[in-house]
């Protein structure tokens, strides 16, 4: 996972979130995701949460806040169904909640889909699980779920659930099938119902088809019927004094008066049945992500975006460090202008458009006409051309500056020099660029990024130093993946066709210790922008520690030699 997949992520949740009046909470990674119909808790995505596991937690965050927004759980409380008939009243619940909430939201639509793909496994693995309890309480209820997902129309892959699910029915399976089938159109109805006493009706079908498919008593499936039943006639004993489950004798057949009710405790556990702890009942099978060794990835609310004039409170009334800014000024201002006349010279020839010719289609090329008298069939043919517009200019450009302690004084002046008389040299060839830096927040070591210049703002030399001043008196700890996530994500949403992002740094991450090896995740970050398509290149700061981390690296040892390195660099990649 990065950060974008979080990013879309919140935003999703927050969405089902704000529908639904809940308040969202992010647990610990190992956390279990649970809700009690006022908050719920999700636990935070790590740099290795699998693609599967996310597809599920979609589908849970959609699913248990459209129960809150459909649901009576007042119904719930007063029955209180326990066993099979929790498990049939949830299905027919969960069936009209995601009826009603995909028909509203075609993402959702789109999230359930995606999920029942998975779906179909799980039930194929239950089956085949070598648990002979969960397997067989999986075919006793078979015929439910292939029901559920027969009548799941709005969702594709249901159909294929359904085909997988119903192969595996025997014939007793097939029987109580047919019996739900006359239970349909009552079905179709209750779907589309959201009426006050719609949770009262799904409870009274759910007892019907219990009675009907299972031959059991409703009363038996609640918790006071069960109270008031202990110790009645055919009811379950407890083991023990030489009795097995069902009240008979160890190696006695089953008598006459054989308790039928019928125990799918690890089945309702195993599909996330259970009232607690979220209290509504969910097709969900939740594994949990791996989270040894991961890095938790910060949620988009956990980084501090430092914008300028009006500062942020985490550095606000903080004193400069020791920065010389009038060399940097200088470097700046004496490097700016034969950058930017070096660069456009190699872009003058690269940014004029050209033409293709000897082409079967395109504009009639009057040059090529003597082809058709040719006698050559072939050559006959290709005499148009194309015009090949170039996107050499259509480019945006990142720079971002390790804001570290590692990089206090002479390494993060010449890093704040070579970013600023890059930008200078920028602005008249009209190519887009920032200038960020990074480093994490003193205390709660949150990702801390400064924006020197954004995206189409007009920073002056003076104030883009003194900026890289007020900066100079931060330098904290460096979680350079949580830095370079953000900046490729910003980069990402720009509409040129070209993207380069060009880091100043000394390449040494920390910071967040807790949460996971940043070092790897930054390994793994930089991969990710490279196969992205955006051109990253790490210029090492007096260290050559970058390249451990960006296939493309530069070192520079001595300021003399840095506009030069970022001149190849850009050229190379414009």
């Amino acid at each position: 996972m990065n950060y974008l997949d979080v990013v879309n992520f919140e935003t999703y949740v927050a969405g089902c979130a704000r529908n639904s009046g809940i308040k969202v909470v992010w647990d610990k990674p190992e956390s279990t995701p649970r809700t009690d119909g006022r908050m719920m808790w999700l636990p935070s995505i790590t740099s290795t949460t699998p693609a599967e596991w996310l597809t599920r937690m979609r589908y849970y965050v959609k699913h248990e806040t459209s129960h809150i927004s459909y649901s009576d759980f007042e119904v719930l409380n007063k029955h209180r169904p326990t066993g099979l008939l929790a498990l049939i009243n949830n299905l027919i619940e969960d069936h009209r909640i995601d009826f009603i909430n995909d028909s509203q939201y075609a993402g959702d639509a789109i999230t359930s889909n995606n999920y029942w793909v998975l779906y179909a496994d799980d039930i194929v693995k239950r089956m085949k699980s070598t648990d002979t309890d969960l397997s067989e309480q999986q075919r006793l209820t078979l015929p439910l779920f292939v029901w559920d997902a027969a009548l799941r129309t709005w969702i594709g892959n249901a159909a294929e659930t359904r085909d997988v699910m119903g192969s595996m029915l025997d014939d007793d399976g097939i029987d109580k099938l047919h019996k739900l089938e006359k239970y349909t159109d009552e079905l179709l109805v209750l779907r589309c119902d959201t009426g006050l006493d719609v949770g009262e009706r799904v409870y009274d079908l759910a007892k019907r088809i219990l009675i009907d498919l299972f031959d059991a008593k409703p009363e038996d499936y609640t918790e006071e019927g069960k109270t008031k039943g202990e110790g009645g006639k055919g009811k379950a004993k407890g083991k023990g004094d030489g009795e097995a489950d069902g009240g008979e004798k160890a190696g006695e057949g089953k008598g006459d008066e054989e308790d039928r009710l019928v125990d799918v405790e690890k089945l309702i556990k195993a599909i996330g049945h259970e009232h607690k702890p979220s209290r509504t009942g969910i097709h969900l099978m939740l594994d949990k992500a791996d989270t040894k060794g991961a890095y938790t990835i910060p949620h988009k609310d956990e980084y501090i975006i430092v914008r300028f004039p009006e500062l942020h409170r985490a550095v606000k009334g903080r004193s400069e460090g020791y920065f010389k800014a009038d060399n940097v000024s200088k470097y700046i201002t004496s490097n700016a202008k034969p950058l930017a006349n070096q660069l456009r010279m190699r872009l003058q020839t690269r940014s004029r458009d050209r033409y293709e010719y000897g082409l079967k289609r395109g504009k009639l090329h009057t040059g090529s006409l003597h082809k058709l008298l040719s006698g050559n069939t072939e050559a006959s043919t290709r005499v148009f051309r194309k015009r090949i517009v170039s996107d050499t200019l259509d480019t945006a450009v990142t720079l971002l500056v390790d804001c570290s302690g590692s990089m206090s004084g002479k390494k993060y002046e010449m890093a704040c020099a070579g970013a600023g008389a890059m930008a200078e040299a920028l602005k008249p060839l009209n190519i887009a660029f920032n200038v960020l830096g990074f480093t994490n927040s003193e205390g709660n070591d949150d990702p801390l990024i400064w924006v020197f210049n954004d995206f189409g703002e007009r920073v002056s030399t003076p104030d883009l130093v003194k900026r890289f001043a007020v900066a100079s008196g931060c330098l904290w700890e460096n979680t350079d993946g949580d830095a370079l996530a953000y900046a490729s994500y910003v980069l990402g949403m720009r509409r040129e066709q070209r993207k380069v992002l060009l880091v100043l740094s000394d390449g040494s991450p920390a910071g967040r210790d807790s949460h996971g090896d940043i070092t790897a995740y930054t390994a793994r970050v930089v991969k990710d922008i490279e196969a992205s398509g955006v051109d990253i290149y790490g210029i090492g700061i007096c260290d050559d520690n970058v390249r451990l981390f960006y296939k493309k690296h530069e070192v520079v040892k001595d300021i003399a030699n840095l506009s030069g390195t970022i001149l190849s660099i850009l050229d190379r990649s414009i």
